[in-house]
């Protein structure tokens, strides 16, 4: 009963914690389209830019790109594609872990009866 009633007393300052992290979750949220990453193959012959909406802006092609080897630079274009929403999908999850900070959840856990 005792540990309800101490879980109890910290649900104030959690509560405008979780009040702050929800603001930075939201101005995270607002620099998504802001952020950018990128990724290349074939020895960057193709090189893609994706934005943290995880929306292709961008792909560029080298000059000694083979343009007339369209299987090829099909396979180029997907592998670059794939590493750079991959390399954008890792900044936003720092971006968004960064925002959440190091919440303590101990004390929810034990007003949910947890251990």
């Amino acid at each position: 009963m005792f540990d309800n009633l101490k879980a109890l007393s910290q649900l104030g300052p959690m509560m405008a914690k979780a009040r702050e992290m929800q603001a930075k979750m939201a101005e995270v949220q607002e620099r998504l389209p802001q952020i950018r990453a990128t990724g290349s193959s074939g020895g960057s012959l193709v090189t893609v830019t994706a934005n943290g909406l995880m929306e292709i802006t961008e792909i560029a092609y080298a000059t000694s790109a083979p343009l007339t080897d369209t299987e090829l630079l099909a396979d180029l274009t997907r592998a670059a594609v794939n590493q750079a929403l991959k390399n954008v999908k890792e900044l936003v999850q720092n971006e968004m872990q960064g925002a959440t900070g190091d919440m303590d959840m101990s004390a929810f856990k034990g007003l949910m009866g947890g251990a």
